[in-house]
């Protein structure tokens, strides 16, 4: 059913799943001492908690393992559907690109798309999230991604607390910028203004070629309230609204629906060369 590779099965077992089935506190039936209905109300909070914070006697490294534990994996598998759906007929187009993976959560974009290209293009992964809690982690299972093998040499994965803190070197050409916007609309609390416009900031100063932005949410009503107000955002920035869908995602353990949307705004085709090198 589903496209994860061996190895990503593996990477969850050793870094998630055995850490917390084997923990002492995971008693009859427990994870962490928890029920499941009282990890998804109170120590995940659908997602949005907020991980810097301990809850009762759970850390918040203990409630960010929780997330990866029941959260992530079908969020991996949806991206990589995404992925192969809407990016990477053609490798090819994808080498060198940068990828600005927002809300990044436990390296969750960033573990499908290896499982999609591994070691078959080298481009450089930006992870953006607010909790420095999930970042720790990200960082762990990038470091076991590369362990493995399943990325390209010349890849480059760094994380990052907001996406105006990024230095992304000097302007280039005609390379493609992947911006990964996954569940982060689903949050009440996101400013629509401020995220769009730290797209376009990080986008000029990323470079000149196509810029895509792929948005993935639940299709619950109410998770996708920001929606008309981000695309309306997008295209007065200069994108368009390429692929806007619902359907039914069975490529996976548990099926849902999911909302899916890509922007695309097209290189820079004119420009002084003075700014360019500016």
């Amino acid at each position: 059913m589903t496209n994860r590779k061996p190895w990503l099965e593996q990477l969850r077992r050793k870094c998630i799943i055995d850490p917390i089935v084997n923990d002492r506190r995971s008693v009859n039936g427990t994870r962490l001492g928890r029920d499941p209905g009282w990890i998804f109300s109170h120590a995940i909070g659908g997602g949005q908690a907020d991980f810097d914070q301990p809850i009762e006697e759970l850390s918040p490294r203990d409630r960010v393992m929780l997330y990866a534990l029941f959260n992530q994996k079908a969020h991996i598998d949806e991206l990589i559907h995404a992925f192969d759906q809407f990016f990477l007929q053609g490798v090819e187009s994808f080498h060198d690109a940068t990828v600005i993976d927002v809300g990044c959560g436990p390296f969750t974009a960033g573990l499908a798309l290896a499982n999609v290209l591994g070691s078959r293009a080298a481009y450089r992964y930006f992870g953006v999230d607010r909790a420095s809690s999930m970042l720790t982690l990200a960082n762990e299972l990038a470091a076991e991604v590369r362990k493995v093998g399943e990325f390209n040499d010349r890849t480059e994965v760094s994380f990052h607390k907001s996406i105006d803190e990024i230095s992304f070197g000097n302007p280039r050409a005609a390379e493609m910028t992947v911006f990964v916007l996954s569940y982060l609309l689903a949050s009440n609390s996101v400013d629509v203004d401020a995220l769009v416009g730290e797209i376009n900031r990080a986008r000029g100063r990323i470079g000149l070629g196509q810029t895509v932005v792929l948005y993935t949410n639940s299709a619950r009503e109410g998770a996708r309230n920001n929606y008309p107000k981000f695309r309306e955002r997008m295209i007065e920035a200069g994108f368009k609204e390429h692929v806007r869908e619902t359907e039914r995602f069975q490529d996976t353990d548990k099926p849902r629906d999911i909302h899916y949307a890509l922007f695309l705004r097209p290189a820079v085709t004119t420009f002084s060369m003075s700014e360019f090198l500016a």
